[in-house]
């Protein structure tokens, strides 16, 4: 038995070690200048290069796995989450781990009351579905042209305004945020409906605006690619038992 908890204990902290080495590879510790630092974000530092603060990695890990383990939970329970993240250096890494998992997302803008005013969002949602089906059945084409031109028009804009909401069916049961400093509105609006937010929150934001936080850069491009990739294999995982 001691053997075994012995084992047990290296290999954790093999793990950690490996979990760390990616988190440095990948860049997730470096944040912003060290002039824009929120004063509650200091705990999570370990110092400075060149005026921009480095995260502690310990710490980014530490986050992570808690974040790793609560969408576990929700992928073991088909939730649903909702991925938000608007910078256009990384919306392509939004879409792509949304479409790992089948879930909506918000890459291009958000949509104000998309959470609060729901209800009516989502019956514009099912407005612009319902348009899009006839217009692939050739239904439209019994309008004249001067209607159809109207339609195209409408569909074109509904499907720019609704990006990323194909797959929406409901209100989510979480939100995954990339940045809560520039998504504020996004997480008001979830905290106002008691969803939890998981969020990747720099050295300028405030750790207390999200429910789940991992302290990591949210503007580096591989620090986004390998936080999302973690917490959506964790999902997947929670949807295959494992």
């Amino acid at each position: 038995m001691i053997k075994t908890e012995a084992k047990t204990e290296i290999d954790q902290s093999a793990d950690k070690n490996q979990a760390i080495k990616e988190i440095v590879a990948a860049r997730v510790c470096y944040g912003h200048r060290s002039s824009n630092t929120n004063p509650k974000m200091k705990p999570y530092i370990s110092g400075a290069k060149n005026n921009f603060e480095v995260i502690d990695a310990e710490k980014i890990s530490e986050a992570l796995e808690k974040c790793k383990k609560f969408i576990k939970e929700l992928g073991a329970q088909k939730k649903t989450l909702f991925l938000v993240g608007t910078n256009p250096m990384t919306r392509d890494l939004i879409k792509e781990a949304a479409d790992k998992i089948k879930s909506p997302y918000s890459a291009s803008h958000w949509i104000g009351g998309l959470l609060t005013n729901f209800k009516t969002i989502f019956g514009r949602l099912k407005y612009f579905r319902d348009l899009q089906a006839k217009n692939a059945s050739g239904e439209l084409q019994k309008y004249t042209k001067k209607e159809q031109i109207k339609f195209q028009k409408e569909i074109q804009k509904l499907s720019q305004l609704f990006d990323g909401l194909e797959e929406c069916q409901g209100l989510p049961n979480a939100l995954i945020v990339v940045n809560v400093k520039m998504h504020e509105t996004a997480v008001r609006e979830a905290r106002r409906l008691s969803i939890p937010v998981i969020g990747i929150i720099d050295t300028d934001s405030d750790p207390n605006f999200a429910d789940y936080f991992i302290p990591a850069s949210d503007h580096i491009r591989s620090s986004v690619a390998y936080l999302l990739n973690q917490l959506v294999s964790a999902y997947q995982e929670g949807e295959m038992g494992k």
